[in-house]
């Protein structure tokens, strides 16, 4: 699994993001890469800050890629039926 943050600064790292990457990956191994960020389109940040509100909001909705995608396929499977 691969997941970028875009942050408008360092000061925007907090203890909230450190929880949400543990829960995202809980034991599996990781690696952090920081570097500067010049382009990073104002909408995509919008939707970035969108998505962190919602997922403090909702907690259940952090699950598993793999758990994901199998109800997804669930869902459009009982959809079509």
């Amino acid at each position: 699994m691969n997941t970028i943050f875009h942050l408008s600064s360092a000061d925007e790292i907090n203890e909230d993001l450190i929880k949400s990457i543990k829960a995202a990956y809980k034991k599996k191994p990781i690696s952090i890469t920081i570097e500067e960020d010049f382009s990073v389109p104002e909408w995509q940040k919008e939707e970035v800050r969108r998505r962190m509100q919602y997922a403090k909001e909702n907690p259940e909705s952090l699950l598993e890629f793999d758990d994901f995608i199998e109800n997804f396929e669930k869902k459009l499977l009982n959809e079509k039926n």
